[in-house]
């Protein structure tokens, strides 16, 4: 008994130790649950967040040779992309998506208010047009992503492709112009559907890592 013990508890530590926790913490404030994440960072080698992100949400999977299908479909079926339709008569995952401005000269406290903003905004909008789907929302995480857009140009193409699907809610932001920026910037465009219906306009883009004025990009 007395050997047993910590040996058990060793063993029961190290695996937890075998993902890069930065990236397990970033997952987990996105809104995906912590043992999701951490198996996406393994099976992605703890490669980047964006390869454990594709994992999560069911997009070019890597497989090995002594792991089958079904095996890969149990670790990442919380997540699965399904059909929806317009009545929101699944419980599938659905995720909130702010594309912020990459052109512009934001501080990470002023590109963090304008995201907040957009957030706010979406939230209110979801209430009212799409309140089943917030519910399911709420229910696998609340999933929250900020991504990079070069230009404003790029999320106004983003946003008119977004609204070809009336399953996709959008909402911008545009700044005041009281500080940094000049006002009417389009500082950040938010998207709420799932991983299907968002996949084919913003799938290019890459998640927001970085201070754009500290950055100087």
């Amino acid at each position: 008994m007395a050997e047993g013990g910590p040996h058990v508890t060793a063993a029961s530590s190290s695996s937890y130790t075998d993902v890069n926790e930065q990236f397990l913490a970033t997952l987990v404030e996105m809104g995906i649950p912590q043992e999701t994440a951490r198996q996406a960072l393994k099976r992605v080698n703890n490669q980047s967040l964006d390869a454990a992100l594709a994992v999560v949400f069911g997009e070019s999977i890597p497989t090995s040779n002594n792991q089958t299908n079904v095996e890969q479909s149990t670790q990442v079926s919380q997540f699965d992309t399904l059909a929806i339709d317009e009545r929101d008569v699944e419980p599938i995952p659905h995720k909130m998506l702010f594309v912020v401005n990459g052109s512009l000269q934001m501080s990470s406290g002023k590109m963090a208010a304008q995201v907040a903003h957009c957030a706010v905004s979406l939230y209110q909008k979801l209430l009212e047009r799409r309140p089943k789907a917030l519910e399911y929302w709420q229910e696998y995480g609340e999933t929250k992503i900020v991504v990079r857009g070069q230009s404003t140009e790029e999320l106004l193409d983003i946003e008119t492709k977004a609204k070809t699907n009336r399953s996709i809610v959008t909402a911008t932001i545009e700044d005041a112009g009281l500080t940094e920026i000049a006002s009417g910037s389009l500082t950040c465009l938010g998207l709420f559907g799932t991983n299907e219906q968002l996949k084919p306009i913003t799938g290019h883009l890459k998640l927001m890592q970085d201070c754009l004025k500290c950055s100087g990009q």
